[in-house]
């Protein structure tokens, strides 16, 4: 796979005189300026994985957020403390409410609810909507809310939604701002990844439709999409080299999961039903998933995730909290079901 960079500065070798009757130049080869990147710690990785899963939970601190349902199975948005690693007292905090893409910044929650970007105190008092939207994704990165509006556009705004400033003119997805710069899906460039650099310079990735991109270290994961099918690809941030791996075929994106001190990606796989398998980043074959039905998630941390279960049929069958030993809690409406 080529890989394909725009706006980069090519390097222009030093002049020579002219001969008196020059030959034709050859073209010049073009040139891969070498990014830099800084560390990606642990936390990053896992606060990726959980944006890209729309993070639908949030824990801080000793508490558990997240979307939960009511006695009525109305959904809500709730919490729980957690208590010897198992979600206590549970407290709805905003009714008739899927919140996604959960983030805590000081004193608030922030939220995209229906579209409309909202935030309300830790306590749940003082709810307000900051943004009527239509807003596709939200992000809190160096004290500011970053996101996508209904035409797709990525903007920055102040904490209280004022000043709000259009960065990358779009249609992009999966939008994630890191100390690079952003890194994005150009809807525009057939679906490629893109790293718009803060001082404006815009590199092209992949040369493939690429999804859901996760950043371990300075590896970049999605899931790829071409004329052959749909698996894993890598890209290095470092030099630009982009592998494609022969994986099964996928059905879906591909999600990060903390696994002790190293991480696993959870991938579903083409074919017949829901079936999900955990693969160690760069191998291609994997261990089948010990459990019926299938998961998503709903927040990752670095040593902890929350999923939400469904039945074969897709029915939603609870939410499931997995500590750093692998060990499963399951609950559901304010009732631990264990």
């Amino acid at each position: 796979m080529l890989l394909l960079l725009a706006g980069c500065a090519a390097k222009t070798p030093a002049p020579s005189p002219a001969p008196t009757e020059a030959p034709a130049a050859a073209e010049p080869e073009p040139s891969v300026s070498v990014l830099v990147p800084q560390g990606y710690s642990a936390a990053d990785t896992a606060a990726m994985s959980a944006y890209m899963s729309a993070n639908r939970c949030l824990i801080a601190g000793q508490r558990l957020y997240g979307l939960d349902y009511d006695a009525e199975l109305r959904p809500v948005l709730a919490s729980y403390i957690l208590r010897g690693g198992q979600p206590r007292s549970f407290r709805i905090l905003c009714e008739d409410c899927v919140p996604e893409y959960l983030a805590q910044e000081g004193k608030y929650l922030y939220f995209i609810n229906g579209g409309r970007l909202q935030r309300l105190a830790m306590n749940g008092h003082s709810p307000e909507t900051l943004l009527e939207g239509p807003i596709q994704s939200l992000q809190i990165f160096d004290g500011a809310l970053y996101y996508t509006d209904g035409d797709g556009r990525y903007c920055r705004a102040a904490l209280d939604g004022t000043g709000g400033e259009t960065l990358i003119e779009g249609p992009c997805g999966y939008a994630w701002a890191m100390p690079e710069g952003v890194l994005y899906q150009s809807e525009s460039e057939g679906n490629c990844l893109h790293l718009r650099l803060w001082d404006g310079t815009d590199r092209q990735l992949t040369a493939a439709a690429s999804y859901a991109p996760l950043r371990i270290g300075n590896t970049v994961w999605y899931s790829q999409r071409d004329s052959e099918g749909s698996v894993l690809g890598s890209v290095e941030l470092t030099d630009g080299t982009v592998t494609r791996w022969e994986t099964q075929d996928l059905r879906g994106t591909a999600e990060l999961i903390p696994s002790g001190d190293d991480w696993l990606l959870r991938v579903f796989l083409a074919g017949d039903g829901w079936k999900q398998q955990l693969l160690r980043p760069g191998e291609t074959e994997g261990e089948a998933c010990a459990y019926s039905g299938y998961r998503l998630c709903d927040f990752v941390g670095e040593a902890c995730r929350v999923d939400a279960a469904y039945d074969p049929d897709g029915r939603l069958r609870c939410f499931v909290l997995v500590n750093e030993a692998g060990g499963e809690l399951r609950y559901f409406g304010g009732k631990v079901l264990d």
